[in-house]
């Protein structure tokens, strides 16, 4: 493709240039760019150029760097936050139901020794009358134990409620 061989691309540059081409260019033109092969290649030229410069310029702009960066250090750093608390929450619930475990064991242990300093929980229900909300057949050691251990449950769910709910998290 060379350009420069005609005398009427300086003419056909101007048409192109000012959008003229090809409804208000002169007709002797139009019929000079069929006829030679340097001005209709660069015609071909300048309509592939404005198409795609019209498609370039109809797509979405992206936005600032700086913008991008800063949603991206976010990311990072909320990615970081998370992968850290995932193995500390384990760690809580693991010690929650270890403490669980180690305090129903005691108190069982504590009701069917009878300590006398901790012989007051198997007196509980029966100084509050709750032998009333019991059935009978759990009315004796083993049935006081089942019933601090039910109680100590809700006290520990309660107590996890409410440590959920004074966290950030929700």
């Amino acid at each position: 493709m060379s350009f420069g061989t005609c005398t009427r691309e300086r003419e056909l540059a101007d048409a192109l240039r000012a959008g003229h081409w090809p409804h208000a260019a002169a007709q002797e033109l139009r019929a000079h760019v069929t006829a030679c092969n340097a001005c209709s290649q660069r015609v071909l030229l300048a309509q592939a150029f404005r198409r795609e410069r019209a498609m370039a310029s109809s797509e979405p702009r992206l936005e600032s760097p700086g913008v991008l960066w800063w949603r991206a250090q976010l990311r990072r750093r909320n990615a970081a936050i998370q992968r850290i608390s995932r193995p500390l929450l384990g760690a809580q619930v693991f010690a929650v139901a270890v403490a669980l475990v180690a305090a129903v064991a005691f108190l069982i242990s504590q009701v069917r020794n009878s300590a006398g300093w901790f012989a007051w929980i198997a007196d509980a229900p029966r100084a509050l009358h709750l032998e009333a909300l019991v059935p009978e057949s759990l009315q004796n050691a083993t049935g006081a134990a089942l019933l601090v251990g039910c109680l100590l449950a809700v006290v520990a769910i309660a107590g996890g409620f409410a440590a959920f709910a004074s966290s950030d998290k929700h």
